[in-house]
């Protein structure tokens, strides 16, 4: 509850603040979180050796969710931007990416 105390001035901005409980599953966050996993799994059970160097997991996980960020979202809030443009104001490029 340590952002109970925040609510009000920003929910006076426009901006829905949804608080859960220590323990609590959120179905929306989890179903994201499942997603990445799935998207780590193949390149992960891909590779030869049983134990993965730490920075090599890291990388895997940051290409999964530049991935997912990288296309339009079917219910995203804008129809003709995709999250990672939105965020950062740089768009993909074919050839470097």
């Amino acid at each position: 509850m340590q952002f109970e105390c925040i609510r009000k001035p920003i929910e006076m901005t426009g901006i829905n603040v949804h608080t859960t409980v220590r323990d609590k599953h959120v179905p929306e966050i989890e179903r994201c979180i499942r997603t990445v996993k799935v998207r780590m799994r193949v390149p992960t059970n891909t590779l030869v050796s049983e134990k993965l160097p730490h920075q090599l997991i890291l990388e895997i996980a940051y290409k999964a969710v530049f991935w997912l960020n990288g296309f339009l979202h079917k219910n995203g809030i804008n129809t003709t931007l995709c999250p990672r443009t939105i965020v950062t104001r740089c768009k993909i490029n074919n050839n470097k990416h």
